[in-house]
């Protein structure tokens, strides 16, 4: 059986409100991608203490650090030392939060210089001399507008590095934005299974060139099939990452760089309507009968 976690910004950027939230819906953890409007890079140690003296308040796990390591182009030198010289910190937050898994991902897309997978397998060579050495791991995320855009690519890079300190994020609904993949649930699954340490739960609805984010359960996601599976077989985090919105929806910016006051705008009342359905739909908080 998974445990469950909402990643804080989607409530709020006062992480005290978002733990307030995921206590009463019994939630086993949060996840941090910005706070107070810093992402984990930005942040200063005693941010870090805050965050997890809140988390220790609530009772409540923080189960992974949502960085946005190497989300940008490939050609920034200068934001590939900034990037590297942020992890070398965050290590040490995460060790505060009590969590060894953090969120990576593989440059941008469509970049006048987007990198070849051996170019990002090459670049990957620092970042896991850190984390060997400070012990924890890294989750790659695939979506549409990174170099992994489907779980077929970031296969294809996790088999070149071959590295243990480098697995898989699992994020269903970014596979489904890309008409070439196969269904994420089951067909994803199988394939990326061998590297999957961390889940994220949303829904969305392919659309050209983009995604709309939409409450669960009315999306491309096949929710039916993969939540009572995940009860059975994953035993890691299952983290709400809504995206969705009631009233206005999400702009691209914000979607494609997730963080801040804007992001968060409207999340609280999407997040609650999608706990809500989490937990009347598919119980997703009780154990596989």
């Amino acid at each position: 059986m998974y445990k469950t976690a909402v990643i804080t910004d989607e409530i709020s950027q006062d992480v005290r409100r978002a733990a307030q939230m995921a206590q009463q819906y019994k939630l086993d953890a949060i996840e941090i991608r910005s706070v107070s409007e810093r992402n984990p890079f930005q942040m200063t140690r005693e941010d870090a203490l805050d965050i997890k003296r809140v988390a220790d308040e609530f009772d409540l796990k923080i189960c992974c650090a949502a960085s946005p390591l190497f989300k940008i182009d490939y050609a920034d030198m200068a934001a590939r030392e900034e990037h590297l010289s942020a992890l070398k910190r965050t290590a040490e937050f995460m060790k505060i939060w009590g969590t060894d898994l953090i969120r990576g991902f593989s440059f941008m897309k469509n970049s006048s210089t987007q990198p070849t997978l051996e170019q990002v397998a090459e670049s990957y060579l620092e970042p896991l001399r850190i984390a060997h050495g400070e012990g924890f791991t890294f989750v790659m995320e695939s979506e549409p507008h990174v170099t992994t855009t489907n779980f077929k690519i970031l296969i294809d890079l996790l088999e070149m590095v071959n590295d243990p300190a480098l697995m898989a994020l699992y994020d269903p609904a970014n596979e489904e934005c890309d008409p070439l993949s196969l269904p994420a649930y089951p067909d994803g699954w199988a394939a990326l299974s061998p590297w999957i340490r961390h889940v994220h739960i949303k829904d969305i609805l392919p659309k050209e060139k983009e995604f709309l984010p939409v409450m669960i359960g009315e999306g491309a996601v096949d929710f039916d099939g993969l939540i009572p599976f995940l009860k059975r077989e994953f035993p890691g985090y299952c983290s709400v990452e809504t995206h969705y919105r009631i009233k206005e929806d999400l702009s691209h910016d914000s979607i494609v760089h997730p963080q801040g006051s804007a992001f968060s705008l409207g999340g609280e009342e999407a997040t609650r309507a999608y706990l809500e359905r989490l937990d009347k739909k598919w119980r997703w908080r009780e154990s596989a009968q």
